[in-house]
C-alpha cells in the first residue's frame, strides 16, 4: 500500500462518525464499497471475517476496500 493510501487508512481509522459518512457519500463508492468500509472502519472486522458475514472470498473484500480507498484518497487530497 503506498503512504497516501496508509494515510487514508489511518484517517478512516480516526475520524469521526460524521466526517467518516461525509467523506464516504462524497467518494461515491458503491453501496457494498460503503458496507464493507462500515464493517471495517465502524464494527472493527477483519478482512476475513467481513468476507465470511458478507459470503464472498477474503480476496474479494481486499480489492473492494482497495477502490474504495482510492476513491475516498481523492476526496481527502481536495479537502
Amino acid at each position: 500500500m503506498n503512504g497516501m493510501l496508509r494515510k487514508t487508512r489511518e484517517w478512516l481509522n480516526c475520524s469521526t462518525r460524521r466526517s467518516f459518512s461525509a467523506v464516504l457519500h462524497e467518494a461515491k463508492i458503491t453501496p457494498r464499497q460503503m458496507q464493507i468500509c462500515e464493517l471495517k472502519f465502524v464494527k472493527g472486522l477483519t478482512n476475513y471475517q467481513i468476507a465470511a458475514e458478507l459470503n464472498v472470498s477474503d480476496k474479494t473484500i481486499e480489492k473492494e476496500l482497495n477502490r474504495a480507498y482510492k476513491s475516498i484518497t481523492n476526496v481527502l487530497k481536495s479537502l
